[in-house]
């Protein structure tokens, strides 16, 4: 009977980050998913700054830059009428070219700013980083028939699903990372809670995703090529992205009434955001339903846990779901890895719930405030008229667009400011937390936040020189003698390394001379001083107490 200390169910962008993540802290894990390849449709299409920081550290975010839009390629997301006639209103994004220069907002908030690459060029390779992981048996092609579980752990029925053999696993901890249909979700009976999408004009209800080929389509643009175009006229509304610059998109239109979304002919809903018949090749096409809004009631049992869309679901505005399934991953990687090191206390693997859940419920809140926000605006019958009441129509539609969809391209808050306060694990602290707004991120050392971001005199990121366990920062050229509490993480087995920074402008921007660092990047305690009692924080920060 094999027996590994983790293993995944669902082999979508978060069980293969689980996977990557659990294999750079040395854990073996088994991953089991269904189908036998990654998709071929694309979906998620934006990776933001915190999982490109994500991909950073486990050195692979050069690697997500090749498969996305070319470096100088414009970002903006234009609206118009149709695309061979009338641009209405844009919002300006910067190229990935102008977001890598140093200098830039991105790179000054953090090491790594957004990625416009599809989620099915990505998941490729994070497979392929995964098939040479020594450390991960793969198991694609096999699907989760049952499992049990007891204090101690999980015994899995896994089948193969080309030739029926089964296999019986044991395993410390079972992750199910399978999805909005998630097995591992049903069988432990939870229910998910919030808003399914009621249907009304756009991006809200029953939605079509179409994947294409139509490289002519450059030949009719009014405009330079955007990374996003909104169709905005009297037969519908649909949005058209850029997959790579070179003729491949992908569309999502809504659904007319009475229409089959599974036999319907996609080509119709192109042309009409086109303005013409151009040649189109489709290259699949499925129904999905938009407006989704849910979070698992519970995200844990027993020796059994939920991530990504198995725990909540998320229309795509805003781009929040995919990244907070990587954010879910993150969290729970570490913790599954001091217990399988031997370091953990009794507390620490549940505290992911804890922490988890409610940046999930303050992510689906924006969402589905954005896809209401753009479901609700009106499209005048007039608005392709060639009168000047048709160009004043133009006109207010394109400032009320702008205005209502100004942030949702950016939300830096939602990126970047993800907070655990409240977790039993961080230390508490006096004082008014600097809590970001969803489109401002504010950069704080208070404990239960992301570590602020630096560069350093050497070129590197101070991200860069964090270990796989905790990092004690000693700031400002402070001469703070450290050492009783590494010798305390010595002799408990907590991985504790010391990085000493003597930049002064690290210091102002920490506000304080000693930082612990969880090994998620997340700050955990700070101080001037070290506590009096450096085993009782220990205890406190690994889920002992």
């Amino acid at each position: 009977m094999p027996n590994v200390p983790v293993l995944i169910v669902g082999g979508g962008p978060v069980g293969m980050n689980l996977a990557l993540d659990l294999a750079w802290r040395d854990v073996p894990c088994m991953l089991v998913n269904r189908a036998v390849e990654t998709p071929n449709h694309p979906q998620g299409n934006t990776h933001n700054a915190r999982t490109m920081e994500h991909y950073r550290r486990l050195g692979i975010a050069n690697r997500m830059r090749d498969v996305g839009l070319p470096l100088d390629h414009c970002g903006d997301a234009i609206f118009v009428t149709r695309i061979n006639t009338h641009e209405i209103g844009r919002i300006k994004i910067p190229t990935l070219r102008e977001r890598l220069k140093p200098g830039s907002f991105d790179l000054e908030i953090g090491p790594e700013p957004l990625q416009r690459a599809s989620q099915m060029f990505v998941e490729r390779i994070l497979k392929k980083e995964l098939d040479g992981k020594d450390c991960v048996d793969m198991r694609f092609g096999w699907q989760l028939n049952s499992f049990s579980q007891d204090t101690d752990g999980v015994t899995a029925d896994i089948e193969n699903v080309a030739t029926g053999a089964r296999e019986t696993i044991e395993a410390g901890y079972l992750v199910g990372c399978d999805g909005a249909r998630s097995t591992v979700r049903r069988s432990l009976g939870i229910e998910y809670d919030g808003k399914s999408g009621e249907e009304v004009d756009f991006m809200m209800g029953q939605m079509l995703s179409v994947y294409f080929y139509a490289p002519s389509l450059y030949d009719l643009m009014k405009t330079d090529a955007p990374w996003q175009f909104h169709s905005m006229n009297p037969e519908g509304r649909a949005s058209i992205v850029a997959l790579d610059g070179k003729g491949h998109f992908l569309t999502w239109a809504k659904v007319e009434p009475g229409q089959d979304p599974k036999s319907v002919d996609p080509r119709p809903y192109i042309w009409r955001v086109v303005g013409e018949e151009v040649p189109v090749d489709i290259l699949s096409s499925k129904p999905w339903q938009a407006g989704l809004s849910l979070v698992a009631d519970r995200y844990q049992d027993g020796r059994a846990l939920l991530a990504g869309d198995a725990a909540h679901l998320f229309t795509p505005t805003g781009g929040f779901g995919m990244n907070t399934g990587v954010g879910d991953a993150e969290n729970l990687g570490w913790k599954l890895a001091a217990w399988h090191h031997g370091w953990a206390g009794e507390k620490l693997v549940s505290t992911y719930e804890a922490e988890r859940r409610p940046v999930a419920v303050r992510n689906l809140a924006q969402s589905y405030a954005l896809a209401q926000s753009k479901s609700h605006l009106s499209v005048p019958p007039q608005i392709e008229e060639e009168t000047p009441d048709g160009e004043r129509l133009r006109a207010e539609l394109g400032a009320a667009t702008e205005e209502a969809l100004a942030e949702e391209y950016f939300c830096m808050g939602i990126q970047l400011g993800a907070r655990y306060d409240g977790s039993t694990i961080i230390a508490k602290e006096d004082g008014e937390i600097p809590v970001s707004d969803p489109f401002r991120y504010v950069p704080t050392s208070y404990p239960g936040g992301r570590a602020p971001h630096r560069w350093l005199s050497d070129g590197s990121a101070l991200f860069d020189n964090f270990g796989k366990g905790f990092t004690l920062l000693r700031l400002g050229g402070s001469d703070i003698d450290v050492q009783p509490l590494l010798d305390t993480a010595i002799a408990s087995g907590v991985p504790v390394a010391l990085f000493d920074e003597t930049d002064p402008e690290t210091h102002r921007l920490y506000k304080c001379s000693l930082t612990l660092i969880r090994p998620d990047q997340y700050v955990a305690w700070r101080g001037d001083s070290l506590p009096d009692d450096p085993s009782a924080l220990l205890s406190l920060v690994i889920g002992r107490t």
